[in-house]
């Protein structure tokens, strides 16, 4: 073996130790280190105060710290439409510099049903990040069986008519809701027009209606304390909370609720199938992706999306953006990241027509449906 020069080695050793460094340190481009320093991000958000209001300004707020330069973010209310205003704006007048995004739900049926206002589409906006609030759950109250409702077979021996307390047609968890209801064999009327956790808890206590979807949120604080303790109200099942990876899981906020198939199984026996559960199983899907969607204009600067992009993910990791979900919706929000979103694009891009035209006459049933008397208090 030849020898090797003492000199070379302390060369070739430093060399070795600097390659190490180097695998191991992050690095910032020098223009991605400057793109956003000095500037200034607008978050629009499509309604005033409230649960989107909220959730945005919870990541917001620890958003500029992962954003090299660290510029200033500013949430901006521009309520109107349920978030169709907001969204227009940015998919038609927005500057696609990165300085300009939205937080807003994600609408759905109000694209694929072509609702009347609706000029964007999801595909075409430069995707930054998905927000995955909890799942929600279908509520019943016991008196609809006689005797009252103990077990999901006890579904088969309903003695009142059905009334869904709605928000609107187009609203995620309706949507979801009443189809579950629907492939149960629980024909119901669908009353809409209710706001809020507080007008949905009193129509139910009031008898006025007597089932409905409802969130982690309106159950833990509205529902049980109200209904449930008092032996008015039960559960149904789940929907379940979608992973980042596609993967559906119980939501912590409902331990041992079943999921729907679950249910369905105990009830009816089998499984649910069909044109209404072909549906049911892309609105789910579309659905649980993801609650909001913070979204760039169409061919927003793709430096800057990228930007956003890992800003995004490691705000919504961040302990204290943890902690403010959790005391806000009492459990975390999940960060949804592109290459997730991009496979629920393409779905909705290719959406069997057959499935919209389906969620189309649905739709438009349910908005010819019985109007919500508001005298009632």
């Amino acid at each position: 073996m030849g020898r090797i020069h003492l000199t070379k080695v302390i060369k070739i050793t430093v060399g070795l130790a600097a390659v190490a460094i180097l695998a191991t340190t992050t690095f910032t481009a020098p223009s991605e280190a400057q793109y956003y320093k000095g500037k200034t991000i607008e978050v629009i958000v499509g309604f005033s105060a409230g649960g989107t209001d909220s959730a945005a300004r919870i990541i917001a707020s620890r958003l500029s710290k992962y954003i090299p330069g660290n510029p200033s973010v500013v949430v901006k209310n521009m309520p109107g439409g349920g978030s169709l205003k907001a969204q227009n704006f940015l998919f038609e007048r927005a500057k696609p510099n990165g300085q300009t995004i939205g937080f807003n739900p994600f609408q759905i049926l109000a694209q694929v049903t072509g609702r009347k206002g609706v000029r964007f589409s999801y595909p075409d906006f430069t995707f930054i990040a998905g927000v995955k609030g909890p799942a929600s759950i279908v509520v019943i109250r016991n008196d609809i069986v006689a005797g009252g409702y103990k077990k999901p077979s006890d579904i088969k021996n309903i003695n009142k008519k059905l009334s869904y307390t709605g928000r609107n047609p187009l609203h995620s968890i309706d949507m979801v809701s009443t189809a579950a209801f629907d492939l149960l064999g629980m024909k119901h009327t669908y009353v809409p027009g209710f706001r809020g956790s507080a007008s949905i808890t009193t129509s139910l206590a009031q008898n006025e209606t007597n089932i409905t979807g409802a969130g982690s949120v309106h159950w833990l604080k509205h529902l049980i304390p109200r209904l449930v303790d008092k032996g008015q109200l039960s559960s149904l099942f789940q929907f379940g909370a979608f992973q980042p990876d596609g993967t559906i899981k119980r939501d912590p906020a409902y331990p041992g609720m079943p999921f729907f198939e679950e249910f369905y199984a105990k009830a009816l026996g089998g499984k649910p199938s069909g044109e209404l559960y072909r549906a049911y199983k892309f609105a789910e899907k579309m659905r649980g992706t993801a609650n909001w969607l913070v979204l760039g204009p169409p061919k927003m600067n793709q430096e800057a999306a990228k930007i956003l992009r890992v800003a995004y993910g490691k705000a919504m990791r961040d302990p204290a953006t943890i902690a403010a979900a959790k005391k806000a919706v009492l459990n975390p929000y999940l960060h949804v990241g592109f290459e997730r979103a991009s496979k629920v694009m393409d779905d909705l891009r290719n959406a069997d027509p057959k499935i919209v035209k389906f969620w189309k006459a649905r739709v438009a049933a349910q908005s010819g449906g019985v109007k919500r008397n508001k005298k009632k208090k």
